[in-house]
């Protein structure tokens, strides 16, 4: 069972296993993305960074959806990862069920704006990001479980109101 969706363009990194795992008590990591799922240098480093004992499954969006269609992980409390929001809405139109969603690191990068240190987006990321929450997801920004959650749609509204408007 999925016991936490996150978005973090890091995937598995420290605030992933040290802080949500053992706040979770996860016993699986699912990553679902399709460029680390064919590139297997990057699929050894994540297998890698993962401690002995914690299961970890990387695949393309389709096929984790694939393996959530089956009964085989129903006993994992497992913490699915996407590097992308608009894998998330993919995997929604693909049947995943989720009522949470958790925004734990998108990352500056040219050609997107910056909401807060954790999160930045842009036009199609904020599309996806509309998608998801039509879908009746609650979309949250926390990255790690000792910190409090903002609200995405809450952190929008107030960016909106305090952009200036363009010349």
């Amino acid at each position: 069972m999925i016991v936490f969706t996150r978005i973090d363009d890091r995937l598995i990194h420290g605030q992933v296993v040290e802080g949500w795992v053992n706040y979770l008590k996860a016993t699986c990591i699912m990553v679902a993305d399709d460029s680390v799922a064919s590139n297997a240098f990057q699929r050894s480093i994540l297998e890698l960074s993962v401690p002995q004992g914690l299961k970890v499954l990387i695949g393309s969006v389709n096929e984790i959806c694939g393996w959530l269609r089956s009964s085989a992980f129903e006993s994992e409390r497992a913490i699915l990862l996407f590097s992308r929001p608009a894998d998330v809405v993919r995997a929604i139109h693909e049947g995943m069920e989720c009522r949470v969603l958790n925004i734990g690191g998108m990352h500056f990068i040219p050609g997107k704006r910056k909401l807060m240190d954790i999160l930045a987006v842009n036009e199609s990321d904020l599309q996806a990001f509309k998608e998801i929450s039509d879908q009746g997801v609650k979309i949250d920004v926390q990255a790690v479980p000792t910190q409090r959650a903002d609200s995405l749609e809450k952190l929008l509204h107030v960016c909106s109101r305090t952009e200036k408007p363009k010349a």
